[in-house]
């Protein structure tokens, strides 16, 4: 059991391929890996799940509770080696003005070590700068809270005369800061030396809470990298864990929501697995397991597939010992409750999904039935809800609108008081007409009325509370419910068709959002359904009173279909839809939204 956290001073410095690599090579020499990415981002994860070839999770802060978020991954990390991608810049949180939502909290809350990624290119000796402030940087002055110092545990020369939260610089002798490291308790001398001098001239000031445990530096030449790591470490006592060099293998473009999807992306497993052979000639394996080791304030095994372990000898430098993987247990899943089968739309227009959204479905009862809206003719037979997640219709306009009887399908569906939730991609699927990516207006499924339409720009993005106006029917007023909102598109439909407000959580911002007609909820918010059970629980109610007002009968034993043996409901249909797709014209099971490029607002 071990982790660390791949973090940056900034979007675009290479966290997606450096995760992405360790990732290939953690798998390649046995460790069992699991990945997470910090924030409510999905292309990242596309490229986890690629790589590792199951399901990956989102850790966010402002979505989840503290204790949520650790008994996560705290469950991955029994079994896993855990690496967990930041979101855009190490401190960058809520707002753009607070740490709150931010990488630096996340690890800061699950004890997980960072490595920072830093962008070498173009620079040598500035880096030290660079690196010197992410680890000395004080978050409580951002967050409003006052450092204060008092004379317990301090040299009677440096305190002498000082009161109790402030101290004299006339009064304090600054070449006795090394020496009050060793006297008294370091990490005091040292906030007082920050206190009263600053961070310059002291060495080993660095902040423990800020959760760094390494450096790995990128786009950096091996000359220049072989002269600055022993100066990094030996002036601010952290490892540098090793670097890549500019690969001009590697094609990573982007669009509008971020990192284009990997299948798009050609020969990308290939580029991968050179990434990771370049990672395995450059990084320092033993200084990262001591950091991995130290995920939760405590030494962890880092867990080893048996048959990629036999033979080998166990143990090393670190003092992990390989273990063996235990592989995926069936769920807890409650006993006794009605289940139902779930649509969930996935192919490569629809594929935006948080993992914890799905798990908390299959809590409820749900059996999970994926199908493809662009290469089936109609909905799976059978289903008693709906869900139509985000994606990229816009890029599909043609073969969306092509496929006529899918859209009738879910016409029909809809009209005959089927519950569905649709967010952002799957809103606009449900609209009358869809301006596509090639600028034509394309038919949709004409279940709500308006056009959606490309905005040029992201009016509304970031992090969301939203609030109903009125009762709905998943939500009761005086609910709320946490979402995110990142979208080019919009529609054309009157304000006083919304029926909730979507407030930002630093500022105070609000617009109206999310529109119902008969059991259809639908908007351009992703929400987060376990910050709210009441709709999870009602969405499901709905669900199996309308199966059963459809003559189907459930015996609340998972009944009505195959399961996958996991513990989870999940159904294919055996067309090569709804699932994992293999690229070749089935699209991907694609999951993206802010990505490396994660210009958003948090």
């Amino acid at each position: 059991m071990a982790g660390v956290m791949i973090a940056a001073p900034g979007s675009g410095s290479g966290k997606t391929m450096v995760t992405c690599g360790l990732l290939t090579l953690l798998k390649r020499k046995g460790y069992n890996p699991a990945a997470f990415k910090c924030g409510p981002d999905y292309i990242d994860g596309l490229f986890h799940r690629r790589v590792l070839g199951v399901e990956n999770g989102n850790l966010d802060s402002f979505f989840e509770t503290g204790t949520h978020m650790r008994q996560k991954l705290s469950r991955s990390m029994e079994h896993h080696f855990v690496v967990a991608e930041g979101v855009m810049g190490y401190f960058d949180g809520l707002g753009g003005v607070s740490v709150q939502g931010s990488s630096f909290e996340i690890g800061r809350i699950l004890g997980l070590p960072a490595i920072l990624v830093v962008d070498g290119r173009g620079a040598s000796v500035s880096l030290m700068a660079l690196i010197q402030g992410f680890l000395e940087y004080d978050t409580a002055l951002l967050d409003g809270e006052k450092k204060t110092h008092s004379k317990a545990g301090c040299d009677a020369e440096c305190a002498a005369g000082a009161k109790d939260g402030e101290c004299s610089k006339s009064q304090c002798n600054k070449s006795q800061c090394g020496k009050n490291a060793e006297k008294y308790h370091e990490k005091k001398a040292h906030e007082l030396h920050r206190h009263i001098y600053g961070t310059s001239g002291c060495l080993g000031n660095r902040d423990e809470n800020n959760n760094i445990g390494g450096i790995f530096f990128n786009r950096m030449s091996p000359m220049i990298y072989n002269r600055i790591k022993p100066m990094v470490e030996e002036r601010f006592q952290v490892p540098v864990i090793g670097y890549l060099p500019e690969l001009n293998f590697l094609q990573v473009g982007s669009r509008h929501l971020g990192l284009v999807l990997p299948d798009e992306i050609d020969g990308i497993r290939q580029q991968l697995e050179q990434l990771a052979d370049r990672m395995d000639d450059n990084l320092e394996w033993e200084p990262l397991l001591k950091i991995a080791a130290d995920a939760g304030g405590r030494d962890w095994v880092v867990p080893v597939r048996e048959e990629a372990g036999a033979g080998q000898e166990t143990g090393n430098a670190a003092g992990i010992k390989p273990g063996n993987e235990l592989g995926n247990k069936p769920g807890n899943e409650p006993e006794n409750i009605p289940h139902f089968r779930l649509g969930i739309a996935r192919d490569e227009a629809f594929c935006f999904y948080y993992e914890d959204n799905l798990k908390a479905m299959e809590q409820a009862g749900a059996r999970l039935v994926y199908f493809s809206p662009l290469h089936q003719k109609q909905l799976p037979e059978g289903l008693d809800g709906l869900i139509l997640g985000g994606g990229y219709p816009e890029n599909h306009g043609e073969a969306l609108a092509a496929n006529r009887t899918m859209r009738d399908s879910v016409a029909a569906a809809a009209a005959s008081g089927m519950p569905i939730l649709a967010e952002c991609g799957g809103y606009l699927y449900l609209l009358d007409s869809l301006e596509g990516a090639d600028g034509t207006v394309y038919p949709m499924a004409g279940v709500l009325k308006g056009r959606g339409y490309r905005a040029g720009k992201t009016g509304r993005f970031g992090y969301i509370t939203l609030e109903p106006n009125r009762c709905l029917p998943y939500l009761q007023e005086g609910e709320e419910i946490k979402g995110h909102e990142f979208h080019y598109w919009d529609c054309d439909c009157g304000e006083d068709e919304f029926c909730m407000t979507a407030v930002k959580p630093k500022g105070g911002r609000s617009w109206p959002c999310m529109r119902t007609e008969k059991q259809v909820m639908a908007g351009f918010p992703h929400l987060y359904y376990p910050s709210c059970p009441g709709l999870v629980r009602r969405f499901a109610g709905q669900c199996v009173e309308y199966g059963q007002g459809h003559g189907r009968e459930y015996d609340g034993q998972g009944h009505g279909g195959e399961y996958d043996g996991q513990g989870h409901g999940r159904e294919y249909d055996g067309q090569g839809h709804g699932g994992e797709y293999d690229g070749q014209g089935h699209g991907g099971e694609y999951d993206g939204q802010e990505h490396d490029g994660e210009e958003h607002e948090l």
